[in-house]
C-alpha cells in the first residue's frame, strides 16, 4: 500500500470512528500519534479505564525527558494524564 493510500485509509477510518462517537480516537488517527503509524508497525495503547495508565505515562515522560524529547510531546503526555484522571468512567487494572 502506498503512503497516500495508507493516509486515505486512516482518514476514512477516522471518519467512521467519529460518526460512531469515537472523537478522540478519530483525532489521533488524523492528527495525533496514530497518524504516523505505519501499516505494519506495532503499537501499544493505554485506555482511561486502566488504573496503571497514568503511572506508565509518567514513566514514559521521565524516559523521554532524559532522551531530550521535545517539550510539546512531554506536555501532550501530561495533558493525557490529566484527561485520564478527569475521566468519570470506572477504572480497573488491565484486562
Amino acid at each position: 500500500m502506498s503512503e497516500e493510500a495508507g493516509r486515505a485509509a486512516k482518514l476514512e477510518a477516522a471518519r467512521v470512528l467519529r460518526e460512531a462517537g469515537y472523537k478522540y480516537l478519530a483525532a489521533q488517527l488524523e492528527h495525533g500519534s496514530l497518524a504516523a503509524v505505519a501499516a505494519d508497525e506495532p503499537f501499544f495503547l493505554l485506555c482511561g479505564r486502566d488504573r496503571l495508565a497514568p503511572t506508565a505515562i509518567k514513566a514514559w515522560i521521565e524516559a523521554a525527558r532524559m532522551s531530550n524529547v521535545p517539550d510539546y510531546k512531554l506536555e501532550s503526555a501530561h495533558e493525557t494524564i490529566e484527561a485520564i484522571e478527569g475521566w468519570p468512567g470506572d477504572r480497573h487494572y488491565p484486562d
